[in-house]
């Protein structure tokens, strides 16, 4: 049912470079309100052109773009429109990005496993002010369950995920606020719960393990 406390004039941008995805998201947000507009980009361009022609009530935006990373678009998007509430709307379940996202003045972050009802509900209370916050519980809850069985601490798994990214030490010492020294002891720490010397080794492994996502 449509929600008649929202105006007709509530317009959205959704940012991501599946399609098959934006047309269910589409689908899904058109219940909103009636008369609502939800307009697409599937890239930070698109979306930067976007916002120059329109203004928007809230954008919800992927991390992972063909042309750029989503954290430095919500950067841009903010000087553009700071009145505007951005949402991060993700597959990713990595924590570090949730942090990372909201240090950047993200209005939510979102995972891409809720359901439509949740949706509805987490776009209309970012659409009245509110930061929502809607992760992958159940995977998290499970793969910090596993680490622990390796012996693999909340912090070294933020650090497995980053390097499953392909991120250079330096960057996950920027990333999660450590030392380069911290980060190298905590590296050493996951090769050898995994038995593995080497960090293309160590995401392989992980990846089968089930650690980090595929």
């Amino acid at each position: 049912m449509p929600i008649a406390t929202l105006p007709p004039d509530t317009r959205l941008l959704l940012i991501d470079d599946h399609q098959i995805y934006l047309d269910g998201l589409t689908l899904t947000l058109n219940n909103l309100c009636q008369g609502i507009t939800l307009d697409h980009a599937r890239t930070s361009s698109e979306a930067l052109e976007q916002v120059g022609q329109h203004t928007y009530d809230l954008v919800l935006l992927d991390l992972h773009l063909p042309d750029g990373n989503g954290l430095h678009l919500l950067e841009k998007l903010q000087a553009a429109d700071s009145l505007t509430p951005v949402a991060i709307l993700t597959g990713s379940n990595n924590p570090s990005d949730m942090e990372a996202a909201l240090n950047k003045g993200a209005a939510g972050f979102i995972s891409k496993t809720a359901d439509g009802p949740t949706l509805i509900s987490a776009a209309l209370r970012l659409l009245f002010g509110e930061q929502v916050l809607i992760a992958d519980e159940s995977q998290q809850v499970d793969r910090r369950t596993l680490a622990r069985e390796f012996g693999i601490t909340p912090r070294q798994l933020e650090i497995l995920d980053l390097l499953a990214e392909g991120l250079p030490n330096k960057v996950i010492c920027q990333r999660l606020s450590l030392s380069e020294d911290t980060v190298k002891t905590h590296l050493k720490a996951v090769f050898a719960a995994l038995g593995c010397h080497n960090r293309t080794e160590c995401v392989n492994t992980a990846r089968k393990k089930g650690l980090v996502s595929s």
